[in-house]
């Protein structure tokens, strides 16, 4: 197999659309749902029960287990300077960029955890997160839509053979 692109953003960013258009031809493994079904539980419960940093810790564990042509990672796994750095010593990172604003809008209804803590908070999280965001190989406008990413990633992919 060859190296993987890990996909990572922020929440909201189209992470997850991406996925559900990579996988109809692709190996794909989106981090946070092999965390669910290896933990037996949703993020939100794990992060009420054992804290974030505890959460971080078996994030940081998965992302060194898991093996796909493209890995889709939970918008904080930036937050470990070693994940990024493992991201992208054994792959390729991908960066979905978009404005504050347009994420806020797609998560303001969810449960997220991070998301309960208000839209402040939220913002002062995606500012201290979008320079860790910045170092992957490549950032990309997330506003130019799933299939149009999907088919630059295709593409790099082929090259990258």
């Amino acid at each position: 197999m060859s190296r993987p692109f890990y996909i990572i953003g922020f929440m909201g960013t189209g992470k997850s659309s991406l996925k559900r258009y990579l996988e109809t031809t692709n190996q794909v493994i989106d981090l946070d749902e092999v965390f669910e079904r290896r933990y037996g539980t949703n993020i939100a419960t794990y992060f009420a029960c054992h804290g974030e940093e505890a959460f971080r810790q078996r994030e940081t564990e998965l992302l060194r287990t898991v093996s796909a042509d493209f890995i889709v990672t939970g918008g904080g796994v930036v937050e470990r300077a070693e994940n990024l750095e493992w991201m992208l010593h054994n792959g390729t990172v991908v960066a979905l960029d978009l404005p504050f604003e347009t994420c806020w809008e797609r998560i303001r209804h969810s449960d997220r955890p991070l998301v309960k803590r208000g839209k402040d908070s939220v913002k002062a999280l995606y500012e201290r997160r979008r320079p860790l965001y910045a170092q992957a190989h490549l950032v990309m406008d997330a506003s130019l839509g799933t299939m149009a990413i999907a088919d630059e990633l295709y593409r790099l992919k082929e090259e990258n053979k």
